[in-house]
């Protein structure tokens, strides 16, 4: 296990031909993981495990605010 931001647990594990990446943000509770190329660098498997936390994070933020009434839900996206 590595620590790579305050609140986050993130741990490696090798399963087969791949490596099974977790980061799990203490506060809220969130854990999300990865496969990857065990040829890849960890610095490379943390950045990618944290995005998809960040993303998950912000996603389930959006939908309480939405549930709450304070953000209109939206169609689509503005480009």
């Amino acid at each position: 296990m590595s620590n790579s931001a305050p609140g986050v647990i993130i741990e490696f594990a090798q399963v087969g031909a791949y490596v099974k990446v977790s980061a799990f943000h203490e506060e809220s509770m969130t854990e999300v993981s990865i496969v990857g190329d065990p040829r890849e660098t960890e610095a490379v498997l943390k950045a990618t495990v944290l995005k998809k936390l960040l993303f998950v994070m912000r996603k389930s933020e959006k939908k309480t605010l939405e549930e709450s009434g304070k953000v209109k839900k939206q169609r689509g996206i503005i480009v």
